[in-house]
């Protein structure tokens, strides 16, 4: 009993320190974006596909906004038809901002590694948002909701990045040119090694996994 009361307090306390990163990312990204406060709105790239970049900023903040949610369980139970709803606007958030951030990848800053870094992100983010659709619509629970936290691991690299960011040019003392292109990675690939890791962990438990127990029915 003692094990078990700290384990979902432990559970609490991680999704309650998600949710907060993600939401404080929020806050700013939308208030950068209303003061056009953003250096990269002043670039030519930005400029020249603000459309692509307005589309990619919107379905991102959309993600981070409901994808916490998308983890309680309680919210699950008591009001499943919200759940499928918020479910929806999820995915279709993934795939306006994965395209606009694939199109985009290839005018960041910080050369070809940047590039490919941002580009295998939106993939892996279009990708996983894809798998789980298909899977929630086949009603594989457990593929689904494996295949979910993998998509938000990759969602909060919009989170993880200004993170990373501030350690590399401050704590680590590198130049913007040589910590970009490094921050193209580690905003997302640790995120999903993490993820992986968590999911089969409490596979080999037997325990539920995140998102678990979906009710009130299964299909998008």
């Amino acid at each position: 009993m003692v094990a078990n009361r700290y384990q979902r307090a432990g559970r609490a306390a991680g999704w309650l320190l998600m949710a907060t990163l993600a939401l404080i990312v929020l806050a700013y990204a939308v208030i950068m974006l209303v003061t056009r406060a953003f250096p990269e709105q002043l670039q030519p790239s930005f400029q020249a596909h603000s459309l692509a970049i307005s589309v990619h900023i919107g379905g991102s903040l959309l993600t981070l906004a409901l994808g916490p949610f998308q983890f309680v369980a309680r919210l699950r139970g008591r009001y499943p038809a919200l759940h499928r709803w918020m479910g929806r606007a999820y995915l279709v958030s993934v795939l306006v901002g994965g395209l606009g951030g694939l199109y985009m990848a290839m005018f960041s800053s910080g050369g070809m590694v940047a590039h490919l870094g941002f580009a295998g992100l939106a993939l892996a983010w279009l990708l996983s948002g894809a798998i789980a659709y298909r899977a929630i619509r086949a009603r594989r629970i457990a593929e689904h909701r494996r295949w979910m936290v993998r998509n938000f691991a990759a969602t909060f690299a919009a989170v993880t990045l200004r993170l990373w960011m501030p350690l590399l040019i401050i704590a680590a003392h590198l130049p913007f040119s040589v910590a970009y292109p490094l921050v193209a990675w580690l905003a997302w690939v640790p995120n999903l090694v993490l993820a992986e890791l968590g999911i089969r962990y409490l596979a080999r438990r037997g325990q539920p996994q995140p998102h678990a127990r979906l009710s009130g029915g299964a299909s998008l």
